[in-house]
């Protein structure tokens, strides 16, 4: 695939890809296309040689993996781990509120969104649903996605709040409830989101038992600057490392040890859910591995401890408008190299050993790279990295496109650093010893 197909076809994917749930529907698409098998973890597994196979135990995460073409598991596995879930807003119950006949929803924020930069977009809304079945603790779950403008969040007029241009806090109670509709005169507002997703779902009302929506900006992605050198997009934090790396696995072929792509939810509020990456499922995950390719206990351990982790995830370029937030010696810049991310205090996992392996790596792949480090008077994030190597034993190096607006309703990246992403990580995958 040339570049401009890899630029064509993310652009697709995001159109999909509005939610985790979504996400993960969209890439289980692509990986049925590509033949992969799926696996459930209350089975027992065969692997073959050249397998190609995949797993989600919960339909915001997924596993992704394939076996080389020589079935015998001499080495660690490689692992390339991004997140799925993204900031934004999730609709409340019983949402509906109405002032003069104008129907709002009531939300609350999922993690640490940019409030001011969802106004005036066009939103709509995209999750799951639970209906009612014969199996009372087993209830039949639909996932939807309107994919149309349904909702929007109005500014105030200037001329009312005279002193917005200075700074004014904005209250996510009061400001940030999205529009949806005009009342007529013979409508009501109780339960009208709900017959909304019975209409649009097919589902009779009085089934419908719980709702988990949320509302996501549904502008398209497109190319941005004087050469078309920058990705303008909603939720390239942290899908466009999702749809780098599931790239690199499908497009990869090796002879040995097992490639592996996880895709973990919740990342925006700390990861400790049964589907984040605060939790023993990735580690669980490896072990039926081992047990399906047959190793010993002292094997597995061994291999483990061999296996190498690329936690891909945004990283913060330098802002020219604010130059003095990046470290005054590091200061990565976008379509200037992919950024390994390093911290003192460990809220990245980055080590010298995986550090100097990465760029290595990069030096192979023929691309650059770059370096972070928070500004010392500044606090940085966190990512995945940690919490994996607080379950196992594995090497992890934690790496990102520069970026900016990060958590903004619209993010940027440098179009050269995406593509250079999923060639480092089809490079990684094709490693042989």
């Amino acid at each position: 695939m040339v570049n401009t197909d890899y630029i064509n076809d993310f652009f697709e994917f995001m159109k999909k890809a509005t939610t985790a749930v979504q996400t993960i529907d969209v890439i289980k698409e692509r990986l049925h296309a590509e033949g992969f098998t799926e696996l459930s973890l209350n089975e027992q597994w065969t692997l073959d040689a050249s397998g190609k196979y995949y797993l989600s135990p919960y339909p915001s995460m997924l596993v992704g993996f394939t076996t080389g073409s020589v079935k015998d598991l001499t080495t660690g596995v490689k692992i390339i781990v991004a997140h799925t879930d993204s900031p934004g807003f999730r609709i409340k119950p019983n949402p509906e509120l109405s002032i003069e006949g104008i129907l709002t929803l009531n939300v609350e924020n999922y993690g640490g969104p940019i409030l001011n930069t969802w106004f005036d977009r066009p939103l709509s809304i995209a999750g799951r649903i639970a209906i009612r079945s014969h199996e009372i603790l087993e209830p039949k779950v639909i996932h939807l996605d309107f994919q149309k403008p349904i909702l929007t969040i109005p500014n105030l007029s200037i001329h009312m709040n005279r002193e917005v241009n200075k700074g004014v806090e904005i209250k996510i109670q009061k400001e940030m409830q999205p529009l949806l509709t005009h009342l007529i005169e013979d409508e009501i507002k109780d339960n009208y989101l709900l017959k909304l997703v019975a209409e649009e779902t097919g589902v009779d009302q009085e089934n419908i038992l719980d709702m988990d929506l949320n509302v996501y900006c549904s502008e398209e992605a497109m190319l941005v600057g004087a050469k078309e050198e920058f990705i303008s997009c909603p939720r390239i934090d942290d899908l466009s490392m999702v749809y780098a790396a599931m790239e690199a696995l499908v497009g990869s072929k090796h002879k040995e040890g097992i490639n592996m792509v996880a895709l973990m939810d919740n990342e925006e509020i700390g990861s400790m859910t049964k589907q984040g990456a605060d939790s023993m499922m990735l580690s669980t995950i490896l072990q039926k591995v081992h047990m399906s390719m047959e190793t010993t206990e002292e094997e597995s351990g061994h291999q483990t401890m061999d296996s190498f982790v690329i936690s891909a995830d945004g990283a913060h370029a330098l802002h020219p408008n604010y130059s003095e937030k990046n470290d005054i010696t590091n200061k990565p810049l976008m379509n200037k190299g992919i950024t390994i991310k390093i911290s003192g205090n460990r809220s990245y996992a980055s080590e010298v050993e995986t550090i100097a392996a990465f760029q290595q790596l990069c030096d192979k792949a023929g691309v650059k790279y770059q370096k972070f480090v928070n500004h010392s008077d500044q606090p940085g994030g966190k990512t995945l990295g940690p919490l994996l190597s607080k379950y196992m034993p594995v090497h992890v190096v934690d790496v990102g496109v520069p970026m900016l607006a990060m958590h903004s309703s619209r993010e940027l990246m440098g179009k050269q650093d995406f593509l250079d992403s999923i060639k480092i990580f089809r490079t990684f995958f094709q490693l042989e010893k």
